[in-house]
């Protein structure tokens, strides 16, 4: 096992782009079809891009698939502590960035209670901001600083459960332990977290999404030969049959919200076409290998997705009614991208690393002074 674990995993450029693919549909879906249509976050009406953006929500399902894979791949060569640092590093700088732009901006701008545009999801406080920056505040019973952070949720649980299989070396027994999750899911249904039927336990193993998670690391298990081959495409045939379920469900949700109708069909499809293209990547019948700059698509994603809703909205209801929409439209996602790219460049990388560095040291000085068997 510790051989395995020291493996160095292959960047594939081909999930950097599906990670783009993913960030970028969801921001189509906040800005043509979902502020419009709920909650008056944005005044301008998209009516044929809406209809079409309105499944872009299913992007954040993909981000799920991919992070069971990656994270499943980090995992196979990190002890808990690296695991820890690499996870850190990655999610908390660039959060603490956007999460505090989203705040300032929204406190600032975002019209106020009683005001034309204004909507709980721009209604933010400080203890709310300072309580976000922990990325626990679901936890804490505080509510999202920036409408998309609910998702953020779902990842640190999911690294916890990574952190479960890794400390106590449940690794070798994954196979068995994703068949048990998926049972799990098929008997428990569409709970997501904080909804009136999700019980506590649902919080820790959420059904809701976990088949989507669950899928990515049986991808990267089959890639890898980590388990029977015929076993693992079970169970990835049957997360695949849960995630179209709770796509289902949750498409249902959402004609009820919205108002307006949902298709079984094209959500059905889109989920498919989202295990399908895995499937083919993993099996290396699609292989972008040779198209080194699909990375630099992939180090926007993170900061694209955190930045883009409450000041892309803010944006919308300030000058909404005075420019072209589609100018308008193409202005504000390239503002958001270029603002990706100096937050990544410029804030993000010289802070992870600084980051890394220091809890490295820390690490370094626990080790020092508290026997090794303690920590785990």
């Amino acid at each position: 096992m510790e051989s395995e674990l020291r493996v160095k995993p292959i960047r594939y450029h081909e999930i950097d782009l599906l990670r783009f693919i993913a960030a970028f549909v969801v921001l189509m879906y906040h800005y043509v079809f979902r502020g419009y249509n709920h909650d008056q976050l944005s005044p301008v009406n998209y009516p044929f891009l809406g209809s079409i953006f309105k499944y872009g929500y299913l992007g954040v399902e993909l981000f799920f698939i991919i992070s069971g894979y990656v994270v499943l791949m980090s995992a196979y060569h990190k002890n808990v502590r690296e695991f820890f640092v690499s996870r850190v590093v990655r999610l908390y700088p660039a959060f603490w960035i956007a999460c505090t732009l989203c705040f300032g901006i929204t406190y600032l701008f975002a019209p106020l209670q009683g005001q034309p545009g204004w909507s709980v999801y721009l209604d933010v406080h400080p203890r709310q901001y300072l309580v976000n920056l922990t990325m626990l505040h679901y936890f804490f019973g505080y509510g999202n600083i920036d409408g998309v952070y609910w998702t953020l949720t779902y990842e640190i649980v999911f690294y916890f459960l990574i952190s479960l299989l890794i400390g106590y070396d449940l690794v070798k027994h994954l196979p068995l332990l994703l068949a048990v999750w998926l049972v799990y899911c098929g008997v428990v249904g569409f709970k997501p977290m904080g909804s009136a039927s999700a019980a506590p336990f649902a919080t820790l193993f959420f059904p809701a999404y976990a088949p989507y998670f669950v899928g990515g690391m049986l991808f990267y298990m089959i890639q890898q030969r980590l388990g029977n081959r015929r076993y693992l495409l079970i169970l990835l045939i049957i997360s695949w049959a849960l995630g179209v379920r709770s796509a289902l469900a949750e498409s249902r949700e959402y004609s009820k919200w919205f108002g307006q109708p949902f298709s079984p069909e094209i959500t059905a499809i889109l989920v498919t076409l989202l295990f399908s293209l895995f499937l083919l990547i993993i099996f290396r019948k699609i292989d972008l290998h040779r198209y080194t700059g699909l990375v630099w698509l992939g180090t926007l994603t993170y900061p694209l997705y955190l930045l883009h809703h409450n000041i892309g909205f803010i944006l919308y209801q300030r000058i909404g009614n005075t420019v072209d929409k589609y100018v308008l439209l193409i202005g504000i996602t390239g503002f958001m991208i270029v603002l990706s790219y100096v937050l990544h460049m410029y804030i993000e990388k010289p802070l992870s690393q600084f980051l890394k560095r220091k809890l490295v040291t820390v690490f370094k000085h626990f080790d020092k002074t508290i026997p090794i068997e303690h920590v785990y």
